[in-house]
């Protein structure tokens, strides 16, 4: 049936996916869920739908993470997706979660099954963040006998911070957040 109705769309050539379809108990109501992009005139599609089907046809417009949701599935780290089980927010995810958490900037692994980034990079944000509170900033430049050194890295877990001298871009050097603090 969903194989129909989204050939029945790709036919009068609409920009829209139709995601799931949920019937009504009685099977006098089909409810078409969908993906676009943009604003879609399905006045003819819910004809084609209502003739085939036989039945009152209500179109309703969901984002991609709720279509993720609906579907559900397994996420990249092996559990079913928060969204379809627990997860009832869908707030949205910004970049800089990811790098809070100095995560690679990799969109393939970053994007959930939804496409967008990962609900769960929101969860451990708050934690990032309070725990960098204790950390000098990253762009705190350190003035040693030897020169100038430049933050490359931060551990929050273990409370360390790799250094690099100007000039010296390979040649890391891992130091407490106390001695940071000390040499700025």
């Amino acid at each position: 049936m969903k194989v129909k109705a989204r050939q029945f769309a790709i036919d009068l050539k609409l920009h829209m996916k139709i995601s799931d379809i949920e019937f009504q108990g009685d099977a006098s109501k089909a409810t078409f869920y969908y993906t676009a992009e943009e604003r879609v005139d399905f006045r003819e599609l819910i004809k084609l739908f209502a003739k085939e089907f036989r039945t009152r046809i209500e179109m309703k417009q969901v984002g991609f993470r709720q279509e993720a949701s609906r579907l559900g599935g397994i996420g990249s780290c092996g559990r079913e997706l928060c969204c379809s089980t627990w997860l009832t927010d869908f707030r949205s995810v910004s970049t800089s979660a990811a790098r809070y958490q100095q995560l690679s900037l990799n969109p393939q692994k970053l994007a959930g099954q939804c496409g967008k980034l990962k609900c769960c990079l929101n969860y451990e944000l708050d934690s990032y963040l309070d725990a960098l509170k204790a950390f000098p900033k990253t762009e705190t430049k350190l003035y040693t006998e030897k020169g100038t050194a430049v933050c490359q890295k931060t551990d929050i877990f273990k409370g360390h911070m790799w250094y690099a001298y100007e000039g010296e871009w390979m040649n890391w050097h891992k130091i407490t957040t106390d001695q940071a603090r000390r040499n700025h």
